[in-house]
């Protein structure tokens, strides 16, 4: 048979497993089938390239270097990643870049980690627990409820004025009470205050002339009750030790 050059042959369209391919080996012309070349073939170190698809499913050991000048993008990659090392094997990279690889993130600038974080103007919303007790520059005019305690240079008492109409117990909670006297010889209680606290109470108004309140704190120093006989009548106390003690007077009498 005429020698024919490869270029010359015709083109193939398809291989069946039983094509018999020639291979030289040593010198000398042996045949392969195209079943024992290309079904489980085993690759040493082949360079791959750019796959269209790659399924890892079955690969087994781990990647040595494994960075992002390696793999650019995971879109072909299908199956699941374990475990690809740390950081040192992910190559270095910045916050901004990895918030860029996120998609549900919250804020901007710089990772923070659980230990000792520096935020800037973080909006807290309402945490579970807090100890301000570093915190400065807190300013009392905006953003504080309730009382502020004697201890820290309050009242003890919200600034909200008690309307009190009739008998009844005068609150602690309030630094005064507004009383309306409904009868003759309405009874007013005052519970113990915390030490300092200061307490107001002023009659307002009677149900018709001759009303009048009877006060009768559970501790009163150096007494025992006071009683409002006319409108305008007011007193102030200040709890200290165990008793409310009167530290101003109008009009009231104190027996």
């Amino acid at each position: 048979m005429a020698t024919i050059a490869i270029t010359s042959l015709p083109a193939a369209t398809a291989s069946a497993t039983t094509d018999v391919l020639p291979m030289v080996q040593g010198g000398t012309t042996k045949q392969i089938t195209n079943a024992l070349l290309f079904t489980n073939a085993t690759l040493v170190t082949p360079a791959l390239g750019t796959p269209t698809a790659l399924v890892g499913t079955n690969i087994t050991g781990t990647a040595t270097a494994f960075t992002a000048s390696n793999v650019t993008t995971n879109a072909n990659l299908t199956g699941a990643v374990t475990s690809v090392g740390n950081a040192t094997s992910l190559g270095s990279f910045t916050s901004a870049q990895l918030l860029a690889a996120l998609t549900n993130e919250t804020g901007t600038g710089s990772a923070v980690f659980a230990t000792t974080p520096t935020l800037v103007t973080p909006i807290l919303g309402t945490p579970t627990s807090g100890v301000l007790t570093s915190c400065t520059g807190l300013p009392l005019t905006t953003g504080v409820t309730g009382a502020l305690p004697v201890a820290n240079g309050g009242t003890g008492a919200s600034g909200t004025v008690q309307a009190l109409s009739g008998p009844g117990a005068v609150n602690i909670t309030s630094l005064a009470t507004a009383f309306t006297s409904t009868a003759a010889g309405n009874a007013l209680t005052l519970a113990d205050g915390a030490q300092g606290q200061l307490k107001t109470v002023i009659y307002v108004a009677e149900a018709a002339g001759g009303d009048t309140g009877v006060l009768t704190p559970t501790n009163l120093g150096s007494a025992t009750t006071i009683t409002f006989n006319d409108v305008g009548d007011s007193v102030t106390l200040q709890f200290a030790g165990t008793d409310w003690w009167v530290v101003g007077l109008r009009g009231a009498a104190v027996a």
